[in-house]
């Protein structure tokens, strides 16, 4: 009775060694192989961005803005992209945004969510670029606010494929 059990389990002892001995043998190979150039990675093409950004207050509801602020605080675009920014000042102030080392910048923006203005450029500087109010404040005319200092963004340009 022993006797059939002991051949079947031989058959089946040798059988894994067999399929191990081949695993083993191709991984052999796997790691000899020349190593495959890695492709490079397509540079992207420049696109155009549409974005938007509201010079907002933060405070209570109904009650006078304890700050103003751009929002979003910070842009993200690829060098290349033509970015199209649409800015509108949500507040009772005149405000004017200004990215500093592009050269571009809003008119005086009454307030108000008729008050908007399109920018457009194209991002070929790569780095990060501060935005900010231009307007200086002046209380009697409600240019800008007493937080003026304070309204600060960034625009950051990527190198396209950056990782």
């Amino acid at each position: 009775m022993d006797g059939p059990r002991s051949v079947l389990r031989s058959v089946w002892a040798g059988a894994a060694l067999i399929i191990a001995l081949v695993a083993i043998a191709l991984s052999l190979l796997t790691l000899a192989a020349p190593p495959t150039p890695a492709r490079p990675l397509a540079t992207p093409v420049p696109v155009t961005i549409d974005l938007s950004m509201l010079i907002t207050g933060r405070g209570a509801i109904g009650g006078p803005a304890l700050e103003h602020l751009f929002n979003p605080e910070m842009l993200v675009v690829r060098r290349g992209d033509t970015v199209r920014l649409r800015v509108t000042n949500g507040t009772h102030f005149r405000h004017g945004i200004e990215i500093v080392g592009y050269g571009v910048r809003t008119g005086a923006l009454t307030g108000g969510t008729q008050s908007s203005e399109l920018l457009t450029f194209t991002a070929d500087k790569p780095g990060i670029f501060e935005y900010r109010c231009y307007l200086p404040y002046d209380p009697a005319t409600s240019t800008c606010a007493p937080d003026h200092d304070k309204m600060v963004g960034h625009l950051v340009v990527v190198e396209p494929g950056g990782r």
